[in-house]
């Protein structure tokens, strides 16, 4: 009787450990059937409530109250809030999943769609460029939820934003779901603008169809990432983030435009283009049935990528878009990574290995890219300005030695030429010839037009089947141009006391018209160095000008300053007339003829003797 009391203790025991273990985590249920775990509800550091649930099931629904107006919006798996916990995902062990609640505020901004693609609504966008009522998204009636049905191709790229400065985007990172039910990949992440967190990247679709996008927005529970890369109080919100806003997708079907669009190539590098977009013959690709080639000078250690161009192809024209398709480090052969470095899998820029000329050929089907290597430099060249400015015609270039560009530094291979006027509407380009060779029609030669022009607002291609620069805003400018990058840049000419070389010319008073740069014609500079000067006296009728030049620079006419540029603080200015265009006075007496740099103008003095 003893021994069965004991074997009843001990089975009563071993039922004790085993329920005590079942209570702390994965274990037997007492019913014996399977393994359960422990599923806690959190609002906070408060415990809404328990429960059981067997292993590989998952927890029943459950959605939770809260006194004061709150709304409910999901479960998440960190008390941060930032990740949702799918509470379709079978149970595997003990899990913690915390409420997210909301105060209800009317949202009333305005969402649009911003991107690049060839879709119709992406490739009009142009990275944002373009807003149009027609990338606004649809908001419902009372509920923060904007909606947008739309085109999408594959490797269309976009965000949620309010404007064109990205202001409260909504990208990747928000993204309820990326795959459609039977697996197939919809969307992903790829880069970013400006922001660099997952949020902050870019939709990518990667299965191309007709999508309505929902926009759920939580404004209370809005935020800033500070610690983002670039983040400044001034450019903050392009940093604003929703911790609980989601974007919600469903795939329509098809495309339902399907228009003609075609994606060229094109290198940028941060010397090689100074990472600006320049769609040109020096940088584009050249497509061959899909396979893509360039043939192109870079120097040692210059980073760069390949980036894209979309031309959409309409009936009467055509017009571009920048492009959403890159070719990065990831896309090299395994030949190829000794000439070029930067390779990772993930991708990024390539970097040459040594000066010379490469030849690059990327497969449009493979997504490979091929490069070859020769050990080269390119030919030393002589470059002309031409155009019909400033009284020139075309073809003056070949007789005026003041139309050729000089090198600014002793092999800098930046060629520049300064105070030049150029007239609105008025039209130019650079003209290369081989070194040393006569520059006329029947030497080879190229041109560099519009499409080398870094980007300035005060000139435009002259229209859409000629490239010359043409002249919106009048002025004079200093020319230069990189012989590597082969960009032209045009900046405002800004006189210094050490640009300058000026002489008087004219008739009366010693003067000649062809001062041929005779010292005793030379204006001298002030000693404060803000004007140059020059005494005349006048016995009888004279009449002169001022020709001035760039320092060291004698060549051609110069710019010829007139009567136009007279000025208002000289105490004789009345005394000097207008002759036709030349400063004109008949009244004797001595004169400090004064220029000054910065105005540009000139005022004359009456010297008491």
């Amino acid at each position: 009787m003893k021994k069965k009391i004991m074997a009843l203790a001990a089975i009563c025991a071993a039922l004790t450990m085993s329920a005590a273990f079942a209570a702390c985590g994965g274990g037997q249920n007492p019913e014996g059937d399977g393994t359960y775990y422990t599923v806690t509800y959190m609002d906070g550091t408060t415990v809404l409530k328990t429960e059981r649930v067997k292993e590989g099931e998952k927890p029943a629904a459950y959605t939770p109250t809260k006194d004061g107006g709150y709304e409910f919006v999901d479960w998440f798996a960190t008390p941060s809030k930032n990740h949702k916990y799918d509470m379709n995902a079978a149970i595997t062990g003990d899990v913690t999943v915390y409420a997210g609640f909301t105060l209800y505020t009317e949202d009333t901004r305005e969402f649009y769609i911003l991107g690049s693609g060839t879709s119709e609504l992406l490739f009009t966008s142009n990275w944002g460029k373009v807003i149009t009522d027609d990338h606004k998204l649809t908001k419902a009636s009372g509920k923060n939820e904007y909606s947008i049905t739309c085109d999408l191709k594959e490797g269309d790229e976009f965000q949620f934003a309010l404007n064109s400065d990205w202001a409260n985007k909504r990208g990747f990172g928000y993204l309820a779901t990326l795959n459609l039910p039977d697996g197939t990949a919809a969307f992903s992440g790829q880069g970013s603008v400006y922001d660099d967190s997952a949020k902050g990247s870019n939709i990518k679709c990667e299965y191309s169809g007709n999508y309505t996008l929902t926009l759920k927005t939580y404004p209370n529970e809005d935020y800033y990432n500070t610690s983002g890369t670039g983040y400044t109080e001034e450019r903050k919100e392009i940093y604003n983030l929703g911790l609980y806003d989601t974007i919600e997708w469903v795939r329509n079907g098809d495309v339902i435009n399907d228009s003609v669009t075609v994606t060229d190539f094109y290198i940028k590098g941060e010397k090689i283009t100074g990472w600006a977009d320049m769609y040109n013959a020096d940088t584009k690709m050249i497509n061959n049935g899909g396979t893509y080639t360039l043939t192109v000078y870079l120097k040692e250690g210059d980073n760069f990528m390949f980036t894209s161009q979309v031309t959409k192809i309409e009936t009467g024209g055509q017009t571009s878009s920048v492009g959403s398709e890159y070719i990065k480090s990831n896309a090299l052969t395994a030949e190829s990574r000794t000439l070029v470095n930067g390779y990772t899998e993930a991708g990024g820029n390539m970097t040459a290995v040594a000066s010379g000329m490469y030849t690059f050929t990327y497969d449009g089907t493979a997504k490979t890219l091929a490069v070859t290597f020769k050990d080269e430099t390119p030919a030393a060249q002589d470059y002309y300005l031409d155009g019909n400015f400033d009284g020139h015609k075309y073809g003056d270039f070949m007789t005026d030695t003041g139309l050729k560009l000089t090198e600014t530094a002793s092999g800098s291979g930046v060629y520049a030429v300064k105070n030049v006027k150029l007239t609105a509407d008025s039209e130019l380009l650079l003209r290369a010839y081989a070194a040393g060779e006569k520059a006329d029609w029947d030497h080879t030669h190229k041109d560099y037009q519009y499409s080398n022009l870094a980007a300035n607002s005060a000139f435009e291609a002259a229209s859409a089947t000629n490239n010359n620069i043409k002249v919106k805003t009048e002025g004079v400018y200093d020319i230069s141009f990189d012989s590597y990058s082969k960009i032209i840049t045009i900046t405002v000419h800004t006189d210094s006391a050490d640009t300058l070389d000026l002489w008087i010319k004219g008739t009366g008073a010693g003067l000649t018209w062809d001062p041929n740069f005779q010292e005793k014609f030379r204006m001298t500079l002030s000693a404060d160095g803000e004007s140059y000067e020059y005494t005349i006296t006048v016995t009888d009728s004279v009449e002169f000008g001022i020709a001035k030049y760039a320092k060291g620079s004698h060549e051609g006419y110069g710019e010829y300053i007139n009567v136009s540029k007279l000025g208002t603080a000289g105490d004789a200015n009345d005394k000097f007339k207008e002759d036709t265009n030349n400063i004109k006075c008949i009244t004797p007496g001595t004169y400090k003829v004064v220029y000054n740099i910065a105005a540009g103008t000139v005022d004359i003095y009456e010297v008491q003797e």
